[in-house]
């Protein structure tokens, strides 16, 4: 049985039903799942859930074409999605690293698509068009602030920088990029980049900042094989010649 709460009531003792601690966890379990709703809703408005586009949308583990040299990348990303109550846990990230066209942003997409289904607040997001992005924001009559992207950047419940790298590298961008890595350090959060960098050059166009805490918190894996997108173009080649013959 639980016991009746006494009160004062301007001088007069009163009493009101307790509650039990199951009821407790539960409004404090609604209670949270609201704040969670609220911040997903502020994220959304600035993120349109993942930024996927058309074509990252449509890619899961189902639809990837495994080829040599790709199964470690491939590997990596299912169990990330396996395991993701420990890696968020713990803020563990991944570097997907190797040549372009190798399946690598493919597979980060089939991360954030199998996590979107599950209520996770997921951004995927080009580093390159980011930045674009971002500097857009100072322009007159612009819509949109930098704060409010970075504070999505920093407070969704997985990140991920499609192509980090790839962008122009200016002391303005590594400040910028420092200050999301940065964040999502401090606060435990998640953060997957892809990259056709190797790990010295990675470290070059980020700043040695950054990258120390993309290294401390992510797993490095990496794929080692031709651009799928050569290997396309070569098959459609060989088979007009065929037909031409």
């Amino acid at each position: 049985m639980v016991e009746p709460i006494e009160f004062n009531l301007f001088g007069e003792m009163r009493l009101i039903p307790g509650t039990c601690k199951c009821v407790e966890r539960e409004w404090e379990r609604q209670a949270e799942e609201a704040k969670r709703k609220e911040e997903r809703k502020k994220i959304e408005r600035v993120f349109s859930l993942s930024q996927l586009g058309p074509r990252f949308a449509e890619c899961t583990f189902d639809n990837w074409t495994s080829r040599p040299g790709t199964s470690a990348i491939h590997d990596a990303a299912a169990n990330y999605v396996t395991t993701w109550e420990r890696v968020k846990a713990k803020g563990e990230g991944l570097i997907m690293l190797g040549p372009v066209a190798t399946g690598k942003s493919h597979l980060a997409a089939a991360i954030v698509n199998a996590l979107v289904k599950r209520g996770i607040t997921a951004i995927f997001q080009s580093t390159p068009e980011l930045m674009s992005r971002i500097r857009a924001t100072f322009d007159k009559g612009s819509t949109e602030t930098e704060r409010n992207i970075l504070s999505a950047l920093e407070n969704a419940d997985l990140l991920v920088l499609d192509d980090l790298g790839a962008e122009k590298t200016t002391e303005a961008t590594r400040a910028r990029l420092y200050q999301v890595i940065d964040a999502r350090y401090r606060y435990n959060r998640p953060i997957i980049v892809t990259t056709n960098c190797e790990i010295k050059e990675l470290e070059e166009q980020i700043g040695t900042r950054a990258f120390d805490r993309l290294c401390e918190i992510c797993a490095v894996v990496k794929a080692n094989a031709p651009s799928y997108r050569m290997e396309i173009a070569r098959s459609k080649m060989a088979a007009k010649v065929q037909n031409a013959g």
